[in-house]
């Protein structure tokens, strides 16, 4: 088979035209010594004027200065003195040479745009290179502004449950007093007044205290403790709040009760009260003149709760808005931090209830909640006195650090029919545990040193087989299990509801 292709004519015709049409081949004929003979093709392309003494020709000697002429050469992209980009080729000849000269600007073109192109790469390079030297550093600036968020919200954590204690811890030792004095009865009227009057202040305190806690504490909230409800008892302590409230700006204020319809439930009384106190002081806030209504009542066990004003009302466009943290929703004159609503919103969904809002600017507001019991309700032991109080020969070990709280918790205790004995932190607890095991360990969470669900996993390890109630300023769901998961039986929260703390420590002093 030929190695060369035997091409048609028209392809061959083809070829030669489009090579000549691209190259525009020049063809110098020189003898051995240079002697020019004949030129065939345009030398004036390539700025060499053959009829001229030198022409150019010196130029393309010098090219192949000490080149042997009797074989061949080439030189690539040759730019001539007229400016002009060649290949030159020396094709050597009998009695002769040949200097064929091929145009190649356009060949140079394509080379400078691709050697162009490679230099742009090259600095695209440099500029990813730059890019990706700069996202590494705004990621790692991010990852260190990520870090101190996340300290920050640490930071945040723990303020709130230091605060959590240090609100909670003395509300249960006033709370608890307020009781005792309570059972043994004051020395007339005014004593009982005056009682009346340090729970109801108390009572706001603590709901003022729940609320900044409820906001820090974010969407999971606390733990709910379900209780029964007296809702004429807790009219009375919403109207004694809220009412000097609104006597000093001269408006009316009434609480209704209805009880016709009352089934037994269970409810969180504190999200309660913060729910009907934070709306009740809204409505003061934003009423100038004429009245402020509340009514509590139960419809087919469920407990609901109404709220209306002639205040200034809330305009439809802004009624999504101000439940939002912080959003005052564009009323006037408002001296609040506009959190009462967002968890007055918040507390309701952790209820799992419902609230409406009805309003028209300058007409006043009407708030509507309907909230189901959390479970039903089981035999409640009355704080008060009566048999089923009594608890007979049970041993029950309180261990708290606060001798306030510890006492409080004695005498409670006592009144019930326990034999008290009190270790002062959780070391102290371990070892009387094991000299003497109680029928009840009572125990707070968060001591010094060693904290109380780490002596209770002790304990248990040990084989402590007696009941345990640990009681504890934190009032989540995370530190309630973190108690269970420790070998509590029991999980009470501060500030102690004494009705619940009755029923669970009765629970735990029954025989297992």
């Amino acid at each position: 088979m030929n190695a060369e292709p035997m091409l048609p004519q028209t392809v061959e015709m083809y070829l030669r035209a489009y090579f000549f049409e691209r190259t525009r081949p020049l063809l110098l004929s020189f003898g051995p010594d240079w002697t020019l003979r004949d030129v065939q093709g345009d030398a004036s392309l390539f700025g060499i004027d053959v009829d001229a003494p030198d022409g150019g020709l010196s130029e393309l000697k010098d090219l192949f200065l000490g080149v042997p002429v009797d074989g061949d050469h080439d030189l690539s992209f040759v730019e001539l003195s007229g400016g002009r980009s060649a290949h030159i080729h020396l094709v050597a000849d009998t009695d002769g040479f040949h200097l064929l000269l091929l145009d190649a600007e356009d060949a140079r073109g394509r080379q400078r745009t691709q050697q162009q192109l490679g230099n742009e790469a090259v600095l695209a390079g440099h500029e990813k290179s730059k890019a990706i030297s700069r996202l590494r550093e705004i990621r790692s600036e991010l990852e260190r502004q990520r870090a101190t968020l996340e300290e920050a919200n640490a930071l945040k954590n723990a303020l709130i449950a230091t605060l959590s204690h240090e609100f909670r811890t003395p509300l249960t030792s006033i709370f608890g007093y307020l009781h005792l004095l309570d059972r043994r009865g004051g020395d007339g009227a005014h004593a009982v007044q005056a009682l009346n009057a340090i729970r109801r202040n108390a009572t706001y305190l603590f709901t003022l205290a729940e609320n900044l806690l409820e906001y820090g504490r974010g969407e999971s909230g606390a733990l709910l403790c379900a209780v029964a409800i007296d809702l004429r008892a807790l009219a009375h302590d919403i109207e004694e709040m809220i009412r000097p409230l609104a006597e000093d700006k001269g408006l009316q204020f009434s609480v209704s009760v209805d009880v016709v319809d009352a089934a037994p439930a269970l409810f969180d009384e504190v999200r309660v009260r913060q729910i009907a106190i934070n709306l009740l002081s809204n409505a003061v806030r934003y009423t100038a003149r004429g009245e402020i209504g509340a009514m509590l009542a139960w419809q087919g066990g469920r407990l609901r709760i109404e709220i209306r004003d002639t205040g200034i009302g809330i305009s439809p466009e802004f009624q999504a808005s101000v439940f939002k943290p912080f959003n005052r929703g564009g009323q006037s004159g408002s001296k609040g931090a506009g959190l009462g609503l967002s968890i007055v919103r918040r507390l309701i969904e952790q209820m799992h209830g419902t609230m409406t809002l009805e309003s028209q600017p300058g007409s006043g507001t009407r708030f509507v909640i309907d909230l189901p019991p959390l479970e039903p309700v089981a035999a409640v032991a009355d704080s008060r006195g009566g048999a089923a109080l009594w608890v007979h020969d049970r041993d029950v070990l309180v261990v708290d650090d606060d001798p306030d709280i510890a006492q409080l918790l004695e005498a409670l205790l006592l009144d019930l029919g326990f034999r008290v004995r009190i270790a002062a932190d959780a070391a102290g607890a371990i070892a009387e545990a094991r000299r003497l095991p109680p029928d009840v360990l009572l125990i707070d969470v968060e001591m010094p040193g060693l904290s109380g669900n780490a002596a209770v996993y002790q304990l248990r390890s040990q084989g402590y087989q007696g009941r345990i109630v640990t009681l504890s300023a934190t009032s989540t769901a995370e530190a309630r299990e973190a108690s269970l998961r420790a070998g509590a039986d029991h999980y009470l929260t501060k500030p102690l509801n004494v009705e619940q703390f009755v029923s669970v420590m009765q629970r735990a002093a029954q025989p297992q």
